[in-house]
């Protein structure tokens, strides 16, 4: 009978001759070792992105990404019989009423992405768009939705791929978040995919109790 070390160092030299065989095969195939990690995708990702978001999206270094979608959400900020129910980043009331809300970055990514999609401009300057922002468009003389309106609708398509891009990115750290202070967070596309894109970094800011879109650019 072995003793526990034997056993120990026994279980020790079966993996290492696991490895090391796969590794030998592998070479001996004229294939490259790989490695697979599992990522979990909220939902309301899915539901923000203009397309498919993909299941499956291979890295430069040969590394495979495998997205696992869940609808748990984020409880940040909540407490007591709240705390456990999903955070609802877009809730549609009774009256038919759209209600938009964002307490996380990401969250005002898959909104303006949402809204974007449905074309629904006046409900993003009215309910994301930040405070800040809309008294630019007033110091600059301007009304503020008919401009907001114009530059996204002339830029819709850009705009969709950067937002999209940021929103598929974001469970494998292909977007940076990096704080300003005043509030104020800069999200951008890492500087390898960033190149094809015309718009490269989404600016958000806290207001009370939750964030805002500040500008995109």
């Amino acid at each position: 009978m072995l003793k526990r070390s034997d056993q120990h160092e026994s279980l020790q030299w079966r993996s290492w001759r696991g490895a090391v065989f796969g590794l030998a095969m592998a070479m001996l195939c004229g294939c490259k070792p790989y490695r697979v990690e599992y990522h979990k995708r909220p939902g309301f990702y899915e539901k923000a992105a203009l397309g498919k978001l993909p299941d499956e999206v291979t890295l430069d270094d040969g590394t495979i990404i495998k997205y696992q979608t869940t609808e748990a959400q984020s409880t940040l900020g909540r407490t007591g019989d709240d705390k456990h129910k999903p955070f609802e980043i877009r809730q549609q009331k009774d009256d038919g009423k759209i209600e938009l809300r964002a307490i996380l970055p990401e969250h005002v990514l898959a909104n303006t992405l949402t809204c974007l999609s449905n074309e629904e401009y006046e409900l993003l300057y009215n309910q994301m768009l930040s405070e800040r922002t809309r008294q630019e468009y007033a110091q600059a003389g301007q009304q503020g939705l008919p401009e907001f309106t114009e530059f996204f609708q002339k830029n819709r398509h850009d705009l969709a791929a950067t937002l999209t891009r940021m929103v598929a990115g974001l469970p494998h750290e292909e977007v940076s978040m990096t704080s300003l202070g005043d509030g104020v967070t800069r999200c951008t596309l890492r500087p390898q995919i960033a190149e094809p894109f015309k718009f490269k970094s989404v600016y958000v800011v806290k207001e009370g109790q939750g964030m805002k879109l500040l500008m995109i650019r």
